[in-house]
């Protein structure tokens, strides 16, 4: 299974300033030229014997905030979260709120069975099942170093 990599063009959230005034660092002088700070979630990906599983850490995310869908032999997980909160009282009011998102797109192989495909979300852990199509299969090809 094969993930895309990221294109710089901005369309991917970044750590606030918050979160480096947190570290005491400034984040942005830790990567590498080229390279942005995001908050994409971590991934583990599996093969086993009858399907694909994938998880994803997305803590305080609920199952109505997450996006997933099949495009182009590619399953593409997705999310977009905006909170707002106002706390209002005699002498001052206070607004807070804020705007998340990300995107991860993972390359199916050919014996990745598109119709058998099944998530759950639990503790913060997205889990993926795809299962294998044993009608086709996976092609290996050992390539000798010289």
């Amino acid at each position: 299974m094969k993930l895309f990599k990221w294109k710089n063009d901005g369309s991917k959230p970044k750590f606030s300033n918050f979160i480096e005034s947190i570290f005491g660092k400034n984040i942005k002088r830790i990567a590498k030229d080229g390279e942005e700070v995001s908050t994409v979630p971590s991934a583990n990906i599996a093969d086993e014997d009858k399907a694909f599983e994938i998880e994803l850490a997305v803590p305080g995310l609920d199952k109505e905030d997450i996006n997933i869908q099949i495009e182009n032999s590619c399953l593409v997980v997705s999310s977009e979260k905006q909170y707002s909160k106002e706390d209002t009282n005699k002498n001052y009011t206070r607004k807070e709120y804020g705007y998340a998102s990300f995107q991860r797109i993972f390359q199916l192989p050919k014996n990745a069975d598109l119709d058998q495909v099944h998530a759950s979300l639990k503790n913060g852990i997205l889990k993926i099942i795809i299962a294998k199509d044993k009608t086709k299969e996976a092609t290996m090809k050992k390539i000798a170093v010289q």
